[in-house]
């Protein structure tokens, strides 16, 4: 794309959503949705692993409050593989060649832990490594507007990492920023730059939104978790020590102690309303005989 601007990106709206994958217009427009790209008995496979799954779930998912959407529970091997699905490794192959790693895999639900919507951003600044990364988002489910579907502002990706992390301010863009929120079904892809900006709507009717959520980049790219197809291509790796242990403080630590003190004033402070409440009640004054 010579120019990046709303002309060029309203006019790439119809090449952005096809049965056949074009690395041009995902490159330009940071987003490309692939239509019945895997075959139905594999994703019947991948449902059945789902439901079991999930029955585990029912009463005691561990949902983290800052991202309800993630699944922190351990995968089982089915899903986890899922990033190795060749119809999906063969469309990530037009976009980055024939060696490609894992930067991360998991699945962003919308279900009765996770109903509400997802502020605007993008993925790169909770990434490890360089910008280069796709991210597949394979549906399980059907997908619509009404559980929860991913709105999507193609282009953005060409603006990169802004600074920080967090709710993205959408004035940044023209108020009328062309934007895309397509209905997916089982079988499609939605292949997505990392820098590209998108958020998630409620869900307010529907079944539950069932995604996989896989982050592929090259193989030179030092943070790969595994190589899954070709080689690496860099002597250079930072698979030494988990991803948890690059620093021994972060201002993601200082905020995780902070949040762990503010807990423990609050339950120090609600300990100690009885006693504030009873020294603070004025008394009446003592009864003087007569």
């Amino acid at each position: 794309m010579s120019l990046i601007g709303k002309a060029a990106i309203r006019d790439m709206l119809s090449s952005l959503d096809a049965d056949r994958l074009s690395a041009d217009v995902y490159k330009d427009a940071g987003i490309f949705i692939l239509r019945q790209a895997i075959p139905t008995h594999i994703i019947a496979g991948w449902q059945e692993e789902w439901r079991q799954f999930s029955q585990s779930m029912l009463s005691n998912r561990n949902v983290n409050r800052f991202n309800p959407v993630h699944v922190n529970e351990k995968l089982p091997k089915a899903l986890n593989d899922i990033c190795r699905e060749d119809v999906i490794l063969d469309n990530i192959e037009k976009i980055f060649g024939p060696n490609i790693g894992l930067s991360g895999h998991g699945f962003v639900v919308k279900d009765s832990y996770s109903r509400g919507s997802v502020f605007l951003h993008h993925d790169s600044c909770y990434q490890v490594g360089f910008l280069n990364k796709v991210a597949a988002f394979v549906p399980l489910s059907s997908v619509t507007p009404d559980n929860g579907a991913l709105t999507f502002f193609p282009g953005t990706h060409h603006l990169g990492y802004l600074g920080d992390a967090g709710e993205i301010n959408p004035d940044i863009l023209d108020s009328d920023w062309p934007t895309i929120c397509p209905s997916l079904e089982p079988g499609d892809i939605a292949f997505m730059n990392s820098l590209t900006w998108h958020k998630s709507g409620p869900h307010t009717a529907g079944e539950d939104r069932i995604m996989a959520n896989i982050t592929y980049q090259p193989a030179d790219d030092p943070s790969c978790i595994e190589i899954l197809r070709g080689e690496w291509m860099t002597d250079i790796r930072l698979d030494r020590l988990p991803r948890n242990e690059f620093f021994r403080r972060s201002r993601t630590s200082r905020l995780v102690e902070l949040e762990q003190r503010i807990k423990e004033l609050e339950y120090l402070c609600q300990s100690a309303q009885p006693l504030l409440t009873a020294h603070l009640t004025p008394q009446k004054p003592p009864q003087i005989a007569a």
